[in-house]
């Protein structure tokens, strides 16, 4: 098949390769592998992909720094971190370079399937807006005679179906609104105070939850269930939630260094207060 998803898989356990290879090539997805962050650089450098997964900690160059290459040279490739333990300050430095996701490699093979097929989507939707978008341009720079600028909207990624909500709705259960934020689970976007609010599937599953539970908190444990779908432990699953706090608290929050929607129970959790 010539319009398989291209994914690059990059770790330097073998026995993480190979599974990663059979899973995803089982899935529809024709697979390359590289062993060293160098190795998948250099790759780039000669083939595009769609998709990478990369490890977080490998000898000589590390995830983050594969990342940074591959942004640096402009490929919009999607990317999902794998580690075998939560990292926070990778994490957050990972804001900045887009990451899609990050998941543990002990992940279900279903979830990490799943978040595979949700990054795929994500991509192909910003393609479909780069393309449509070009087409009005020009189409309005025909008619005009002049030259016209698109400014491509802020997008917000799809995100998986969350779970239904107990709170009040509008009759069909599709939009949740508490206080001044509004969630439609069925296009997957989020407004507050008006302000639509660009936020990653993560994100929007995060803040869907904790807005499910408005007033109450939600350990990291139970965070990580509700939004990314897997069991982990109450260590690992602090250290994987907190970025994406971290990142929700820049977008929703007035002060995101003194939150007020966003509150956080030292050492246990976190309470959406709207």
């Amino acid at each position: 098949m010539t319009n398989q998803p291209r994914v690059l898989v990059v770790d330097d356990e073998q026995n993480i390769r190979l599974t990663l290879n059979a899973l995803l090539s089982r899935a529809g997805y024709a697979v390359t592998t590289a062993a060293t962050g160098e190795e998948a650089v250099e790759l780039f450098e000669r083939e595009s992909f769609d998709l990478m997964l990369v490890d977080l900690q490998m000898p000589g160059m590390k995830g983050m720094e594969v990342v940074a290459k591959v942004r640096e040279a402009g490929h919009d490739a999607i990317i999902i971190v794998l580690t075998g333990h939560g990292s926070l300050d990778s994490a957050i430095e990972g804001i900045r370079y887009g990451i899609f996701d990050y998941l543990l490699k002990t992940s279900d093979p279903n979830q990490i399937l799943a978040r595979v097929a949700a990054g795929l989507e994500e991509r192909a939707a910003r393609r479909r807006q780069s393309d449509l978008l070009g087409t009005i341009g020009a189409a309005v720079q025909e008619l005009t005679g002049g030259k016209v600028t698109v400014t491509p909207p802020v997008s917000t990624p799809p995100a998986a179906t969350p779970p239904s909500s107990s709170s009040t709705t509008e009759p069909t259960g599709r939009i949740l609104t508490i206080g001044p934020l509004t969630l439609d689970t069925w296009h997957q976007t989020a407004t507050l105070n008006g302000r639509s609010l660009n936020l990653t599937p993560t994100e929007f599953r995060l803040l869907l939850c904790l807005a499910e539970h408005a007033g109450q908190m939600l350990s990291y444990t139970q965070l990580v269930r509700c939004a990314q779908g897997y069991e982990t432990t109450d260590l690992e699953a602090g250290e994987l939630i907190k970025p994406h706090i971290h990142h929700l608290r820049q977008k929703i929050e007035p002060e995101p260094s003194a939150p007020r929607y966003l509150l956080n129970v030292r050492g246990k959790g976190y309470i959406l207060q709207i």
